[in-house]
């Protein structure tokens, strides 16, 4: 049922209520050429689409309609004196009022609905421009995070090839002043093996840098192009969050490209030193002063390194604990099952990090310990220029023990954990 319907109606009981009063020919002319058929049709019409202008078109054109037809019957009754249907005439008006009034009432519910329906429609649109944008972001962050661990692969590599070029120039002189030039030689090319191994390591190094500033670009482009408004995310760009943290790995990385390049220009001093060992022009004492220092720098990256990861592991242990805790005070099914399955979580991250740091630690700490082993009598502790730089790596490697024996703590911890989760069920 429409308001043409209605119309229809209303027009139909003024005939049967005015039939038998039987109104002249001329003004029954002027009742059935009203024109409201047409103009309840549109009403009806733009209430089932959705636009807004029309809607108020076909409104107004009705309450024009129904006004002008109103006034024309009152006139040609009046002019075919047909008082005997002033009551029927009455009563058609008041239902064309109405229909205008319910048609108002219909009409703004509609636009009502029209922009409430836009609104949630512009909120569901926002909100997946904030997931689009914080995909492209996580991605972004993602990709940059598997470069990093490239990087720090190849940074291993080129730490090892760089301890090789200084091991390689210190077995250079032994050998020259053993007499053994062949060795000596020997030993020379194995300094050119190791640098190339650092110079290559540092091309790749700087390539991954590369990679990810131009990911990281073409992940902030992309959501620059989606041009959002802070303001509908509470005045916080939705990819923020992730694009600083990848930020901050792009610099990392970028700082990591250039320590290699020192490293690389450093080896191939050492290919210089190597040849001028065979020359018998090397001073000795300057040549293991600065592998003492190589050495007390490695010592300090690594229990700095190795410091950070137990850290962070032991840290991930505690929320493993935490996560078991609450599992085991929650009453709810729900909340148990997601305390546990984000501490089962965590367990398996400490177990896999703990288990690779602990090896990485002691394969440093026999790097750090064989090469001081491999010095001569004349690097001593007691000596006032190698003294300082072997008790640096003594306290660094002091370190790397205590982040060994932190890793140690973390893996028993969330054995307790795991043990107590079982009883959970």
């Amino acid at each position: 049922m429409g308001f043409a319907s209605d119309w229809k109606s209303a027009k139909t009981t003024f005939e049967t209520a005015t039939g038998k009063k039987k109104p002249s020919a001329k003004f029954m002319g002027v009742f059935h050429k009203s024109g409201l058929e047409d103009v309840t049709k549109a009403l009806d019409t733009a209430l089932g689409k959705s636009d807004a202008k029309a809607l108020e078109k076909a409104l107004l054109d009705y309450v024009k309609s129904a006004t002008a037809y109103q006034t024309t019957l009152e006139k040609s009754a009046k002019a075919e004196g047909v008082a005997t249907i002033a009551a029927e005439l009455k009563k058609l008006g008041q239902a064309l009022d109405d229909i205008g009034r319910r048609a108002g009432v219909a009409v703004n519910e509609r636009i009502a609905e029209m922009r409430e329906d836009a609104e949630t429609e512009k909120a569901k649109e926002v909100e997946e421009q904030g997931k689009a944008a914080r995909a492209i972001a996580d991605k972004t962050a993602v990709q940059i995070d598997g470069l990093l661990k490239t990087a720090n692969a190849d940074v291993k590599l080129l730490d090892q090839a760089a301890a090789n070029a200084d091991l390689a120039l210190r077995n250079v002189l032994e050998a020259q002043g053993a007499g053994n030039a062949k060795e000596a030689k020997a030993q020379a090319a194995a300094v050119q093996t190791a640098a190339k191994a650092v110079d290559t390591q540092a091309k790749k190094i700087a390539a991954t840098a590369t990679q990810a500033a131009k990911l990281f670009s073409q992940g902030k482009a992309a959501v620059a192009k989606m041009k959002l408004d802070p303001k509908q995310f509470g005045g916080r760009d939705p990819a923020q969050g992730a694009f600083d943290r990848a930020d901050g790995i792009v610099m990392k990385l970028d700082q990591m490209k250039d320590e290699a390049a020192e490293a690389a220009v450093e080896a191939a001093g050492i290919v210089k030193e190597a040849a001028q060992a065979l020359k018998g022009a090397l001073d000795l004492r300057a040549t293991y002063l600065a592998s003492c220092r190589k050495l007390a720098k490695r010592a300090q990256d690594a229990d700095s390194l190795y410091d950070t990861v137990a850290r962070d592991v032991g840290g991930q242990a505690d929320r493993a604990q935490q996560e078991q805790m609450v599992a085991a005070e929650a009453t709810e099914d729900d909340k148990r099952a997601a305390s546990i399955k984000t501490a089962t979580f965590y367990i398996t991250q400490v177990r896999q990090q703990a288990a690779q740091a602990k090896k990485e630690i002691l394969a440093a700490a026999n790097e750090i310990t064989g090469t001081r082993k491999s010095f001569p009598a004349m690097v001593s502790d007691k000596d006032p220029d190698f003294g300082p730089l072997l008790a640096e790596a003594k306290v660094s490697l002091d370190g790397l023990k205590e982040s060994h024996a932190a890793l140690t703590k973390a893996e028993t911890k969330i054995d307790k954990v795991e043990t107590a989760l079982k009883k959970l069920g």
